[in-house]
């Protein structure tokens, strides 16, 4: 009976809402009790905010729920883990954050509450965009009036159920939302959680466990699929497909490794509007008509085991204009074609399935790892073999992009300026959280976390560095910054983005000074020509590229509380003494000879 029941649901895929006329959706009987994920994804919205909401965006906290019969003759949806008695449908009381949004959702039901199938009304609940699911800030929409609604549509599969409405406000907001409740397995995948001192995976969050070391990790159950379907949004220009294309299937490398085979497929979006774009379970790379210079890998995950159910790759209009303009910031100076205004589709290209490969690195659960690039000696970045082979760091998951180490005769000599594919340690990572038996390391497994600190304590583990030599890298990009200062064809854009750059460098460089790498502390001496460096660098910054406020900033990094403290911890009360001795009398020798620093 069920299956025939699921069928005739199928059947009826998508409905469209008589004017006037109620919502119904239907269940099975047999779904009571079933959990069921609540979310929202955007259709469409008239404006827009940067990366924020835009079309093709969802709900980034779906909330997990149980359809249940009350006393009273309703359908509820009930919040998994929340007590029945005393709850009074606004989350505990003083919540916080998401969670204060979060309560039961009653809908008058329109059958025998013993039939086969139940039938409820949903039309009063989705006549309001409903907040716990919401994709735009549900404090925005509180504070907006809502001057119409309408449900477009509902559509029932055997897989969720789905409302679509549309939503006018007062400010002239418009919103079409598509709001899903996708059935979960009553027997989770088994969780794993991957030893964090090894290889870096997000943990899914759920309020019932601990802490963050007790979350699952983000994975897809290869077990229950023999495959992962992405479809790319066909807005995207038709000679960047084999590129995306590249970026994605280039992980099956790491399944094939651990005898999983090619996974991943990519296929283009039927052009015949065919797909359900609002599924949630269709993977996408979506195109997002928003001006932001961004890309995000975003997944839909099974809180209770953190099991993987769908994946986008976002990617904003403006994305390749960044790309470009790292390129043209890190190796300018040593490329010549890295400085042209319309870049080529060989060389965009790459830089696009780089970008593409990253993201779809979260799309398969995993984080930055902000250690890959520490990986590999300085002097190898300037090694054709090497860099052809290893690419600028040891996994595509961390922020080295390209090679600003190289020279103009390196780049003639056969030097590779682009990031890996899939590095030696995405090999390894993809095996720890999804081979059956644990992978030996290699020599370039290292994994740091991304430290949100402006001053990372790990010299090893930060973005836009190269190497295991924090200075040389640093040098090298200054180097970069002042040549490209004497070429052609700069412009204020241009000229602000060296600007930025060079201040960002020095930036880098004083993770050094009472930093760790990985435990150990960086040695005195080191330290000391970390400080003479970073201020050589302020005296000596070209006129064209002073900015007073980046250099008080550092000013004040360096004369601050932090760093002193920093010493204190990991060289001691001597150490420190003689920084701040130091300092001083750097200070004065500054002060009389570049006024413009102190």
């Amino acid at each position: 009976m069920r299956k025939v029941l699921l069928i005739l649901l199928a059947l009826a895929a998508s409905l469209q809402i008589a004017a006037g006329g109620p919502a119904v959706l239907h269940l099975p009987q047999d779904r009571l009790e079933a959990p069921v994920l609540f979310g929202s994804r955007i259709v469409s919205v008239n404006r827009p905010m940067g990366k924020v909401f835009a079309p093709g965006q969802r709900n980034p906290f779906p909330v997990l729920m149980r359809f249940q019969l009350d006393s009273a003759g309703n359908m509820v949806l009930w919040p998994e883990g929340r007590p029945k008695e005393g709850f009074r449908g606004h989350g505990p009381k003083g919540g916080k954050g998401r969670d204060r949004h979060i309560h039961p959702v009653h809908f008058p039901l329109l059958t025998d509450r013993t039939a086969d199938t139940l039938a409820f009304d949903v039309s009063g609940y989705f006549s309001v965009y409903p907040d716990q699911v919401s994709a735009i800030p549900p404090k925005m929409l509180q504070e907006d009036s809502l001057r119409a609604s309408d449900i477009a549509s509902v559509k029932e599969t055997p897989e969720y159920l789905q409302i679509t409405g549309k939503y006018s406000y007062a400010s002239g907001l418009e919103v079409t939302a598509a709001c899903y409740l996708l059935f979960l397995p009553e027997k989770p995948m088994p969780a794993r959680t991957v030893d964090p001192e090894k290889a870096g995976y997000n943990a899914v969050e759920h309020r019932d466990r601990g802490s963050r070391q007790d979350q699952p990790s983000q994975r897809w159950d290869l077990d229950r699929r023999a495959h992962i379907d992405f479809y790319v949004d066909k807005a995207f220009p038709a000679e960047w497909y084999p590129y995306i294309k590249e970026g994605i299937e280039d992980w099956n490398r790491a399944f094939e490794r651990i005898g999983r085979g090619a996974v991943l497929r990519v296929r283009p979006e039927p052009a015949d509007g065919s797909l359900d774009r609002t599924s949630p379970l269709v993977n996408m790379v979506r195109y997002i008509d928003v001006d932001e210079p961004n890309a995000k890998g975003d997944v839909l995950c099974d809180p209770r085991s953190g099991e993987i159910l769908q994946a986008d790759i976002l990617w904003w209009k403006r994305a390749e204009t960044l790309l470009q303009d790292w390129r043209y910031v890190q190796t300018g100076a040593a490329d010549p074609r890295a400085r042209l205004r319309d870049c080529p589709m060989d060389m965009l290209g790459p830089m696009i399935r780089y970008s593409i490969c990253h993201e779809t690195g979260h799309a398969l659960g995993l984080c930055h790892n902000m250690g890959a690039s520490f990986s590999y000696p300085s002097d190898s970045l300037r090694s054709p073999s090497f860099t052809q082979r290893y690419g600028t760091a040891a996994s595509v998951m961390d922020y080295a992009r390209f090679n600003h180490l190289a020279t103009a005769g390196d780049v003639a000599a056969g030097v590779g300026l682009l990031p890996p594919r899939v590095g030696p340690y995405d090999l390894y990572a993809i095996a720890c959280g999804y081979a059956a038996e644990e992978p030996a390391p290699d020599r370039f497994c290292a994994y740091a976390p991304a430290i949100t600190a402006a001053i990372p304590p790990d010299p090893s583990a930060q973005p836009e560095t190269l190497g295991d030599d924090l200075l040389a890298s640093s040098a090298a990009g200054l180097g970069n910054c002042r040549a490209l200062l004497t070429l052609d064809g700069l412009d204020d854009h241009r000229l602000g983005l060296l600007r930025k750059q060079y201040y960002r460098y020095l930036t880098l460089a004083l993770s050094n000074i009472g930093g760790a790498v990985r435990g150990t502390p960086v040695p005195w001496r080191k330290q000391k020509e970390t400080l003479a460096f970073v201020l050589r660098g302020l005296a000596a910054a070209p006129s064209e590229l002073v900015d007073p406020a980046a250099e008080k900033r550092i000013q004040d990094e360096l004369e601050g509380h932090f760093l002193p403290e920093r010493i204190q911890q990991t060289c001691g009360e001597k150490a420190l003494k003689r920084y701040l001795r130091t300092l001083r009398r750097l200070r004065n020798r500054y002060k009389t000879h570049y006024p413009t620093i102190y």
